[in-house]
C-alpha cells in the first residue's frame, strides 16, 4: 500500500497497518472502526499487490463480501 490511492489512505487512516497485520486474502473486506466516531472505513481488497490489475471475479467476491458484512447489524459488524 504505497502507490496511486493507498498513499493518500496511508496519510489519511492511520490504522492501515492493523489491515497489513491481518493479511488478507482477495475478495475479503477489512473493516476498520475510527475511535471516538461512528465512522466505519471498509477496505475491499481486489488485487495481491498494487502493480496487478484487479479482474472481475475478485471484484465481484469483494463487492458480495462487502454486501455480506454491511448487512449484518452494527453489532455484528465488530472492529478489526
Amino acid at each position: 500500500m504505497s502507490r496511486g490511492i493507498a498513499k493518500v489512505f496511508l496519510r489519511k487512516f492511520v490504522r492501515v497497518h492493523e489491515l497489513r497485520q491481518s493479511n488478507p486474502e482477495v475478495g475479503e473486506v477489512l473493516l476498520i472502526t475510527e475511535e471516538g466516531t461512528n465512522r466505519k472505513i471498509f477496505y475491499l481488497v481486489t488485487k495481491k499487490a498494487s502493480y496487478q490489475k484487479p479482474n472481475y471475479e475478485d471484484v465481484w467476491n469483494a463487492l458480495c463480501s462487502l454486501r455480506e458484512v454491511s448487512c449484518r447489524g452494527p453489532e455484528k459488524t465488530g472492529n478489526t
